[in-house]
């Protein structure tokens, strides 16, 4: 059970910051007509983490509007300028985003519980290591399941 407010506190600003890593596309690809394409700009977005979980294709025939985004990438919205062309969304993808951010939040609650009580037993220690090897093989999966244009 966790005891301290600072704890709390703790697990709400890692749960935001969880959110924000997977809400927002920091993975952005800008360009041209290229393969035979008509002219324009267009815009892949992916966004998850460590899992790709959604990935979108927009398009603008406004040539442009590239220079536009690079400026402010990554926090470009294209749908007032462009269309939507495609979207891909991974459900497992986003299971193991989900599976990851527990893990991280429960970790986080066991190491700043024994930090406040001083008090590190051996359980605590397993359960640390035990989740550890859960987020390796969740990273480690994360790249066969994420999802792509």
């Amino acid at each position: 059970m966790i005891r301290f407010r600072s704890t709390w506190l703790l697990l709400l600003a890692v749960a935001v910051t969880l959110f924000l890593l997977n809400w927002q596309c920091w993975k952005p690809g800008v360009g041209g007509a290229v393969g035979g394409r008509a002219p324009g700009t267009h815009l892949e977005r992916y966004f998850g983490w460590p899992a790709t979980y959604e990935a979108e294709l927009w398009r603008s025939d406004d040539e442009a509007l590239a220079s536009h985004i690079l400026n402010s990438a990554p926090f470009y919205y294209p749908s007032g300028e462009m269309a939507l062309e495609h979207r891909v969304v991974g459900m497992r993808a986003l299971g193991v985003n989900v599976a990851v951010a527990v893990l991280v939040i429960l970790g986080v609650a066991v190491v700043m519980e024994c930090a406040l009580r001083g008090a590190w037993r051996r359980r605590q220690a397993a359960v640390l290591a035990g989740i550890g090897v859960l987020i390796a093989v969740l990273w480690a999966a994360s790249a066969s399941v994420s999802v792509s244009l």
